[in-house]
């Protein structure tokens, strides 16, 4: 049994040189393993910032259109309004007896149930 001992023992001392280059080689391998994971996580959450930047920026621009759209169509509803005002002053009974015919057909369609 000696023997077979004294064997492993010579087995271990000569896979031991082996072994730890081996280990060595591992371990920088795992370390450089390491770093690249760190890079890609990194790069895919600066992407990740990027793109959430870019949305923000996009919906603000969007917002903006909008607020200028809602601006003009406020403005031309209020210049509808004067311009239609203004017929009204300009011919009083004609836009009465509109205003009464339109109401009259109302009436009549809505009670025709």
């Amino acid at each position: 049994m000696s023997n077979t001992m004294d064997r492993v023992v010579d087995k271990v001392k000569e896979a031991s040189p082996n072994m730890h280059g081996e280990l060595e080689s591992l371990k920088s391998s795992f370390g450089q393993l390491r770093g690249d994971v760190m890079d890609l996580l990194s790069h895919a959450f600066g992407v990740g910032r990027e793109g959430a930047g870019a949305a923000k920026e996009g919906a603000s621009e969007a917002m903006e259109a909008l607020k200028d759209r809602m601006k003009d169509l406020k403005a031309r509803g209020s210049d509808g309004v004067s311009a239609v005002e203004k017929k009204i002053e300009e011919n009083p009974i004609p836009a009465a007896l509109i205003a009464f015919g339109v109401g009259y057909v109302l009436a009549k369609f809505l009670t025709r149930r």
